[in-house]
């Protein structure tokens, strides 16, 4: 749950009515409202959920209006429903709005930022915030500029695999946990605030990131474009030669390619892994390698048999 108590003191608002009480009020909603018809009697769309931002253009407004009328109307727009009002760019709260806000205890703040500055940054924070949630137990890294979840039983190998990636030039997001957000049909993840920059490597212990790599080894987020499941290898399965399955993992219902890698001693997994997100990112762009071996090969039968 996100209060307004939480968004103004993410964005540095200065709080200039509002009881404890008031300032606990949840954010339910990731819209804004600019209340210009409302400012103006005009209630009947009104979406009482939103937080309400003035900037200059309702200042406008409430200059040609009498302190009568603009008390009556900021009275309606200080609703319980409300989760609160900001009053943007440094401008001066209106008189009117700050009785009205007094006797229904609705919060109201105050920031120096411009109002459209101010409204995408809160969209932004709400829509992480108020996003469908789900945690994963893998790591997230960023290869080749695409988000990679690698997937596995504990102990296969997953943190030393990490950390082959990172010596080879890719960035860390989270190892061992990470938390997924759905935000605007897209899979964000992130790592869990505790081990945020930590990578456990076996025999070692836990190891800071970025003192040993550098700052460039992390990142905050990404996209979760792909996904690696490392199994152990076992010879007794059937493997997949060709690569013309196209397996897919859902999260949230919400489907990204996933390919299934066999680890065993000797094998290369962070070149191995390079190669498979390469090759994921060839599908993207419509170059499918096995549907060419394929084609190549019903060519050369075809040729084989004298067919024209």
């Amino acid at each position: 749950m996100v209060t307004i108590s939480d968004l103004a003191a993410h964005f540095g608002l200065k709080t200039l009515v509002g009881s404890s009480q008031a300032l606990n009020r949840p954010i339910t909603v990731v819209e804004v409202d600019r209340p210009g018809v409302e400012i103006m009697g005009f209630f009947n769309c009104h979406e009482y959920s939103r937080i309400s931002m003035i900037g200059n253009k309702e200042m406008n407004i409430i200059s040609t209006m009498s302190y009568d009328t603009l008390y009556r109307n900021f009275k309606n727009l200080c609703d319980p429903r409300c989760p609160g009002i900001i009053v943007c760019q440094g401008l001066q709260c209106p008189p009117a709005l700050l009785q009205a806000a007094k006797e229904m205890d609705e919060p109201v703040f105050s920031s120096q930022m411009g109002t459209s500055p101010l409204s995408y940054e809160i969209l932004d924070y709400l829509s992480y915030n108020l996003a469908p949630h789900t945690q994963l137990h893998a790591g997230l890294m960023d290869i080749y500029g695409e988000g990679v979840l690698i997937m596995g039983e504990s102990g296969i190998g997953k943190s030393e695999i990490a950390l082959d990636l990172i010596k080879r030039g890719h960035r860390i997001i989270a190892d061992d946990m990470v938390d997924i957000s759905l935000v605007r049909g897209s899979l964000i993840g992130r790592c869990p605030e505790v081990l945020h920059g930590m990578l456990e490597v076996r025999g070692i212990g836990v190891i800071d990131v970025s003192r040993m790599f550098g700052i460039n080894s992390m990142k905050n987020f990404t996209s979760v474009d792909f996904a690696i499941k490392l199994i152990p290898f076992d010879r007794s399965q059937p493997m997949e030669r060709l690569g013309v399955r196209n397996d897919h993992i859902e999260i949230m219902k919400v489907t990204r390619p996933l390919v299934e890698l066999p680890v065993s001693a000797g094998r290369g997994m962070a070149q191995i892994i390079e190669t498979a997100v390469t090759n994921l990112k060839l599908k993207n762009y419509g170059y499918d390698s096995s549907y060419e071996f394929q084609k190549r090969f019903m060519e050369i039968g075809r040729r084989a048999r004298g067919d024209k």
